[in-house]
């Protein structure tokens, strides 16, 4: 199945790599469904009848695009097969990509991800790292030249030759393969991502939770055709589908995702499930805020709060939070969230205050200024607590600082800014200690807002 959005020649070529199949094209079919592209694929097609006479191939055309989800969902409708097999517009096909998903299937019903080789490149890349002449019409000559450029292997074969539960954050529909029955059962692709990006990856979150976990199969294998595309946009786009995969799926394995990367993340699951699990709510809770007059003023008249802590020794003359995350919290959907706060699930603005407790202590400085914030984000006002909890931490957790260390900082940081020291923020005392340095006054509390913080060039420095 061939969602198609454009790029004409791309398609071309990649139902003509099709029609060089190992697998008998009487044993497959071929779907393209054409979301509202300028050119009518149906003519494209018909131009190359003669090159593509033995797939049994059909092409419909939606007048105006319906998304990506959307395409493909009709594909999957309109098929017949009991395998399903999805192949981007822009990937040509390797002679034997069906033979193998199809020999997969038949062994273990899996979500299978092939290899992809470039999908990083636009012309203008390839033509500087790779270049040379390619013939994009002979699948043959393609892969067999592919092979012999080290810039074109695919990482994943080695990351992912170890299979871990978090696998399903590889299952990108460059090249893909899932039984229909499974595919139908949890509803296809969530057509709510708006836009492309990250809606194959909560498609394979959702495959893995019914049982099919993501395999990865280097003998199947596909090529990106080099075509123009804003890198900047699509970062973007699949930062703002972070948010919306996390919304749906609020777990500590999706945050991590969304939070540091799929990379990243399954290194560093391991450490932050660990720390999830011997995190004591004694040390990000708040069993001194009652000595803390202005801040408790603030929340006795708040409409909604969010803490991020531990809600255990929340006072009782204070409405209870709307809002709590904290690797501490009882999970209660719409209400309690068992997270970090690196990533949360809510609107911009959701709530009037946010408090986060002396559970900030237990974290590296980069990942408390992660949720301080993400805490700025979603509340109109922040506060953030100092010897506040029963036995708040005397240093960052040092199995998760050093779990960080290496796997805290996502790829995409040349392009979204993340604040990682605290003299990036301003605090301001709220309330300040009134009775010793030992006693319960020593409670602290302070307002907190993002400083100014632009990020400058090098050329841009002029004294």
């Amino acid at each position: 199945m061939l969602p198609a959005h454009n790029r004409p020649e791309e398609l071309i070529r990649t139902l003509r790599s099709l029609t060089q199949q190992t697998l008998p094209t009487t044993d497959f079919e071929v779907i393209v469904v054409d979301d509202g592209s300028r050119e009518d694929a149906r003519a494209l097609v018909r131009e190359s009848a003669a090159a593509l006479s033995s797939l049994n191939l059909r092409v419909v055309r939606n007048e105006k695009a319906s998304g990506a989800s959307g395409a493909r969902n009709q594909g999957a409708r309109l098929a017949t097969a009991d395998l399903l097999v999805f192949l981007d517009v822009d990937c040509l096909a390797h002679p034997d990509m069906l033979a193998v998903h199809l020999a997969t299937q038949r062994e273990r019903r899996v979500a299978a991800s092939g290899y992809t080789h470039g999908r990083e490149f636009t012309p203008e890349t390839w033509d500087l790292r790779i270049g040379g002449e390619w013939n994009w019409e002979s699948a043959d000559e393609v892969f067999a030249k592919a092979a012999t450029i080290g810039l074109l292997h695919d990482p994943l074969t080695e990351l992912l030759a170890e299979p871990r539960p978090s696998d399903w954050a590889f299952f990108w529909t460059c090249n893909v393969s899932v039984p229909r029955d499974a595919f139908e059962a949890i509803g296809g692709f969530d057509e709510s991502f708006d836009v492309k990006g990250v809606e194959d990856v909560e498609l394979g979150l959702r495959l893995s939770l019914a049982g099919l976990p993501t395999v990865f199969l280097p003998a199947s294998r596909a090529l990106h055709q080099p075509h123009p595309r804003d890198r900047h946009t699509e970062l973007l786009r699949d930062r703002r589908n972070d948010l919306v995969l996390l919304r749906r799926h609020p777990t500590l394995e999706v945050e991590a995702v969304c939070s540091f990367d799929i990379v990243n993340a399954r290194a560093a699951l391991p450490a932050l499930t660990a720390f999830r699990d011997r995190l004591a709510p004694e040390a990000a809770d708040t069993a001194h805020l009652p000595v803390l007059p202005r801040a408790t003023e603030i929340l006795a008249g708040a409409e909604s709060t969010l803490l991020i802590g531990a809600a255990d020794a929340w006072p009782e003359t204070l409405p209870a939070p709307s809002l709590t995350v904290g690797p501490t919290a009882e999970e209660t959907p719409g209400r309690s969230y068992r997270l970090l706060g690196t990533r949360l699930p809510f609107e911009d603005g959701q709530t009037d205050v946010a408090v986060l407790t002396d559970y900030w202590r237990a974290l590296p400085e980069a990942t408390a200024c992660r949720v301080l914030d993400e805490a700025l984000r979603c509340a109109r006002r922040v506060i953030v607590l100092s010897d506040v909890a029963t036995a708040p931490p005397a240093v960052p957790d040092p199995e998760l600082a050093a779990a960080l260390e290496g796997a805290g900082t996502p790829f995409w940081t040349h392009t979204i800014a993340l604040r990682r020291e605290f003299h990036q923020f301003r605090f301001t005392a709220l309330d300040r200690p009134a009775g010793g340095p030992n006693a319960a006054g020593a409670s602290r509390a302070f307002t907190v807002e993002p400083a100014d913080w632009p990020l400058t060039h090098l050329s841009g420095i002029t004294h």
